[in-house]
């Protein structure tokens, strides 16, 4: 198959329709399921890259164009200098000559001389070992992250902290599982991955989670149908463990797609001699669908909601934003004993694991971020008992965020205090970057 052509296909419709590459990609993949892993391989590679190094290689691109390209060429140029750049397996003279027959594949008659000439140039300078300098001469071209972004991390990390966490990003990372231990344990399921050749490490802060790589594709894994285990991070995992929750307890998960907290809390507090109440919400159709997908997959019990909660995962369409008049208004004893809020954030902790994350945040949706953030940690005050916690977290390390919005809650209501709190910043802690704050009422 025309491996680079696909991936272009790809690029021009992330490109065009400002969309994640993980949403795009992935589906694209599903369509290859039955071809060559290295195929597979080469345009995850060659998508995800480009557009992680984006604003380096549009530095280049200009640097060495006269005047700027349309969009098709531009494309094009970038994955060229990528390969060129960044994949050591593929020659430069194949990356070249391939782009060319690229521009020549989509009809892009008369630019065939000047990617050529770029490629050429970009070629010789890494020949002549004077490429990284270019490269380096900026933070932002350095680790193509916005200025901005840079800047934010030297003002709350400090200079050094800030170039491993943008280092970070570029890194290879383990996907992390958390094993399903009402079907499996630790020892049976990491010797499932490894009889089929998969390399499996022990998680390093939850001894329910593993660390696994060498794979192709996370639906093909051994257990998978089966449910024997959920892709989730050992950072989200270890909050869920340190949320306080008890056997028996009542759970409300307000923002829970696709379900990892909500499935871990479920059993937690499910034991021989108690079932968990949970209620898992999400905004949409869509994302309840998925919670519900997965539970399914891993065999726990789970039921669209009547408004009567039942013993197991009561499954809701709610706005966490909104104030539930219902749950505001029931009797103490009615109310939640533990409150699980993984609010919608800006992801500045996992541009490791969504290379495109930090091309769509802009300073202004870090505010409104915080404010939404506030909106339901206030919301889910007014539904959890006395006695009771709340668990508030995020996947970003911006501390407008996190550690601003707890505070600016507990001003308002003295009755609340912290039980834990805790940052673990990535390219520092070895996990992602994740934020999480117990409060108790």
């Amino acid at each position: 198959m025309d491996t680079r052509k696909f991936s272009f296909d790809i690029l021009k419709k992330i490109e065009s329709e400002d969309v994640f590459v993980g949403e795009v990609l992935d589906m694209a993949l599903r369509h290859l399921q039955f071809n060559d892993k290295r195929d597979r391989a080469f345009i995850t590679r060659l998508v995800e890259g480009t557009v992680e190094r984006k604003i380096s290689l549009d530095f280049l691109i200009d640097k060495f164009s006269k005047n700027a390209p349309d969009v098709n060429a531009r494309i094009i140029l970038r994955m060229g200098i990528y390969q060129i750049k960044y994949m050591e397996a593929v020659p430069d003279r194949a990356a070249i000559d391939e782009s060319v027959k690229l521009v020549k594949t989509i009809g892009l008659s008369g630019r065939e001389g000047y990617v050529n000439a770029v490629l050429r140039k970009v070629a010789a300078l890494k020949e002549e070992k004077k490429l990284d300098s270019l490269l380096v001469s900026r933070m932002d071209v350095r680790y193509s992250t916005p200025q901005w972004l840079c800047d934010l991390f030297v003002k709350e990390f400090g200079k050094d902290n800030a170039k491993l966490i943008l280092e970070d990003q570029f890194a290879e990372h383990d996907t992390v599982v958390r094993i399903n231990s009402l079907k499996t344990n630790k020892q049976e399921l990491k010797k499932l991955f490894e009889e089929k050749g998969v390399i499996v490490k022990d998680g390093i802060l939850s001894d329910r989670c593993l660390r696994i790589s060498g794979y192709d594709s996370i639906r093909r894994l051994p257990g998978y149908k089966e449910g024997l285990f959920v892709v989730q991070d050992e950072t989200s995992v270890y909050t869920v463990e340190h949320a306080g929750i008890k056997p028996g307890d009542k759970i409300l998960d307000m923002c829970a797609s696709p379900g990892g907290k909500s499935m871990l809390a479920y059993e937690l507090a499910t034991n021989d001699s108690h079932v968990a109440t949970l209620v898992s919400r999400d905004i949409s159709e869509n994302k309840v669908g998925k919670i519900e997908e997965n539970c399914q997959r891993l065999g726990l019990p789970s039921k669209t909601s009547d408004g009567k909660y039942m013993p197991g995962i009561n499954l809701e369409i709610k706005d966490a934003t909104i104030l539930d008049t219902k749950l505001f208004e029931a009797s103490d004893k009615e109310k939640f004993d533990v409150i699980i809020a993984d609010v919608p954030c800006s992801g500045l902790g996992i541009i490791g694991r969504k290379n495109d994350i930090k091309y769509h945040v802009t300073p202004e949706s870090l505010s409104s971020l915080a404010e939404q953030g506030l909106t339901i940690l206030r919301n889910a005050s007014k539904y959890v008992k006395k006695g009771g916690r709340i668990c508030f977290s995020t996947c970003t390390i911006n501390p407008t965020e996190n550690g601003e919005v707890v505070r600016a809650f507990l001003e308002e209501n003295f009755e609340f205090t912290i039980v834990e709190e805790r940052t673990f910043i990535q390219g520092i802690d070895g996990s992602d970057g994740f934020y999480y704050c117990v409060i108790t009422r």
